[in-house]
């Protein structure tokens, strides 16, 4: 099966300690995710962007907002780039 690459960002209004650890959670158990910022991510995965957001979304309340979307087809345009080998990370697909 091919993976998917999504990007995953959010922002805590509410519980900041709590969903950091949830998400932390979360993230271990995901295939493969390549930090880019503070709570910008990478992910590849074989899932679907509607399990990964059942995945994800359980660590969110009301206040809370975050962003996933599917970016496998994009083209892949690096620059100023603070991640470390995330060229090598996004042509390993």
């Amino acid at each position: 099966m091919v993976s998917k690459i999504y990007l995953f960002s959010y922002k805590c209004a509410a519980n900041k300690e709590w969903t950091e650890q949830c998400i932390h959670n979360k993230k271990s158990m995901l295939y493969d995710i390549k930090p880019i910022h503070d709570s910008l991510f990478l992910i590849k995965t074989t899932d679907d962007i509607q399990m990964m957001e059942n995945f994800l979304t359980e660590c969110f309340d009301k206040k809370d907002s975050y962003f996933l979307v599917d970016i496998t087809d994009q083209l892949n345009r690096k620059r100023n780039i603070e991640s470390n080998n995330l060229y090598e990370w996004l042509e390993s697909i």
